[in-house]
């Protein structure tokens, strides 16, 4: 088997293209290039780089290496491991495809198995894993923790251990499977906070009608950073051997962690750079602070913030299917070749980030121009995205065997999953700017769909003999049941306890 040959080449365009657009960070670059004591000064109105694009810009690249360090792995392992895996069935599937069955895809054994590692197939499956569990735990308060310790250090500070952690990954394989399983849970643990904390700024870096755009191209980093790790990994591996592929990571992260503190402030009165101008765009959110206290009690009983948990544990387990599961399901039902299913994945991601950037603007254009309500913008967004992704799956089934049909569908869905960037994912600024990063956190207690997929997906293909079908339709099922959930209850002005500390003072 060849590794994946996507060049990252297109990574590369789409970002310059977006960054060319933007001039501030072209600016950024000039800026950086003068002494940390100089304050440069730049006339208004002459090409003055504003702060919040380079905020933007800069965050989706620290998304993106984010993504890079954590999935990259997930190719590096199949060129560590000497132990050949035949390349079988996991189900008694009867509806298997003729293409799948008859096939072998290379002589059935993994080509990689000149590889240096001994490793069972659960000793990597524990090494794949522990980074969630280790992100699971520290997302859900890495939110709080941004708030009290500053938004802009949690996450430079999460990016930079994390770069160090990847550095150190090639040493730990040696070492013991077990040495590499902890260093990445750590791994999993410094990363829990970095979104939450990104969340955080953005509540203060954007403009209302800027909001959806900037929440969608900041963390469009993630497809960005899926995208390099399935294909660009795979060269990497080709070209250079499995250890680069986290000494790159973690230089890459480490080079963003210096560029992060110098050109990002907490808040815009903060920025020795910023314009008056883009000062007084910014007024808006300038009593948008992080509070001492949380009012819990309250949060829990918001109807929209548990059904924005809820959501993202459907978003999630939907996420899972399109990722995790989609290329063994397209090489072991289908009989795509394993290049072709790495091929679709990638395209789908391509297409996402596409989509994610196109939603964020029609999501702001509709705001401001007074379309619709934002709460109806939630909602509209969130119904398209829900009929993509349930009738996608629906579609997965009933195309069978038509390789074309399931490879377009897989897609499709993947590119309506990405609605979720600028409706559910924007409830805490919706609903308490305030907490972002507090709110923004808990709702990650819903990625353990991302934890549950898998496992009830690997049970219906051993209990049942049409176990893909059963996967694909149980995921459309609870997408549209928590998504019907999500669109009666949704809403999206603040809530009187954004200003808790007021409240209680």
């Amino acid at each position: 088997m060849k590794m994946p040959t996507w060049s990252p080449a297109n990574t590369v365009v789409i970002a310059g293209a977006w960054a060319s657009r933007n001039s501030g960070w072209n600016s950024a670059r000039r800026l950086f290039a003068h002494s940390s004591s100089a304050k440069p000064s730049f006339p208004a109105g002459c090409g003055s780089p504003q702060r919040r694009h380079v905020l933007v810009f800069l965050g989706m690249m620290g998304v993106a290496v984010d993504y890079l360090v954590r999935y990259s792995i997930s190719v590096a392992i199949v060129a560590m491991v000497q132990t050949p895996h035949l390349l079988t069935n996991a189900s008694h599937d009867k509806e298997i495809c003729p293409a799948a069955a008859n096939t072998t895809h290379g002589g059935g054994a993994d080509p990689h198995a000149e590889g240096e590692y001994d490793w069972s197939e659960e000793m990597t499956g524990v090494i794949l894993g522990m980074f969630f569990w280790g992100y699971f735990i520290t997302k859900a308060a890495g939110g709080r923790i941004a708030e009290l310790v500053g938004a802009r250090v949690t996450m430079a500070a999460s990016l930079g251990a994390s770069g160090l952690l990847s550095l150190l990954c090639p040493t730990a394989a040696n070492l013991h499977p077990l040495a590499l399983a902890g260093l990445r849970l750590a791994m999993g643990l410094v990363q829990g906070p970095a979104f939450p904390a990104l969340y955080s700024l953005l509540a203060r870096w954007s403009p209302p009608d800027e909001l959806a755009t900037m929440v969608s191209v900041s963390f469009s980093g993630m497809l960005l950073g899926n995208m390099v790790a399935l294909g660009g990994s795979g060269l990497v591996v080709e070209w250079f051997g499995w250890r680069w592929v986290f000494w790159i990571g973690g230089l890459l992260a480490l080079a963003w962690t210096p560029l992060w503190l110098a050109l990002v402030r907490e808040s815009p009165e903060e920025h020795p750079w910023i314009t008056a101008e883009e000062k007084n765009l910014l007024a808006v959110n300038l009593d948008v602070k992080p509070r001492r206290r949380v009012p819990w009690v309250r949060v829990l009983r918001c109807w929209t913030f548990l059904a924005a948990i809820l959501a993202e544990f459907s978003g999630s387990w939907v996420a899972a299917l399109l990722t995790t599961e989609a290329p063994t399901f397209l090489t072991n039902q289908i009989g795509l070749s394993l290049q072709s299913s790495g091929y679709v994945c990638v395209v789908g991601t391509a297409v996402s980030y596409v989509f994610a950037i196109f939603y964020g603007k029609l999501s702001d254009s509709l705001i401001r121009r007074k379309y619709l309500t934002k709460v109806n913008v939630r909602r509209l967004l969130y119904a398209i995205g829900f009929v993509i992704i349930c009738s996608s799956l629906i579609g997965i089934v009933l195309a069978k065997c038509d390789t074309v049909t399931v490879s377009i569908f897989v897609v499709v869905a993947m590119a309506g999953a990405s609605v979720n960037m600028v409706t559910y994912q924007l409830t805490p600024m919706d609903l308490a700017p305030n907490y972002a990063g507090t709110l923004s956190g808990l709702i990650g207690i819903g990625n353990i769909g991302s934890f549950a997929a898998p496992l009830v997906t690997s049970k219906l293909l051993v209990d049942l003999e049409n176990g893909w079908s059963a996967t694909f339709l149980l995921g459309s099922g609870i997408y549209f049941l928590l998504g019907i959930f999500y669109i009666f209850v949704v809403r999206a002005d603040i809530e009187p306890w954004n200003y808790y500390d007021e409240i209680e003072e």
